[in-house]
């Protein structure tokens, strides 16, 4: 599914709070992970929308990476960070995928 297309389909709030009654979590529990109080909680459950700043805070609090499982369907991450302190030659004999290697450069 395309992702501007995926994200007009998704119901946010309802999806929170799905993962939040997961949990087992009291709402004032989850309140203080999220640094809000317990009647923005409920305000959250309601939103279609919500922030990417708190939306990471409450994919921490929850343990569920909403960017990633939901918006991306859990095939890919938005970012991807590799720190590599080898040579050419070494790379190329880790077996990786040539997609992939042509976006390793050697630290020199």
């Amino acid at each position: 599914m395309d992702f501007v297309e995926n994200i007009h389909n998704i119901h946010i709030g309802k999806l929170i709070k799905e993962k939040f009654e997961e949990t087992g979590m009291t709402k004032t529990g989850f309140a203080n992970k999220i640094n809000r109080s317990r009647s923005d909680v409920n305000d959250i459950f309601g939103r279609s929308s919500v922030d990417t700043v708190l939306l990471i805070q409450i994919s921490k609090a929850l343990g569920f990476d909403f960017i990633c499982n939901v918006y991306y369907e859990g095939e890919t991450s938005p970012t991807i960070y590799i720190a590599v302190k080898t040579n050419e030659d070494e790379i190329k004999k880790i077996d990786l995928p040539e997609d992939f290697i042509r976006f390793l450069k050697p630290l020199r």
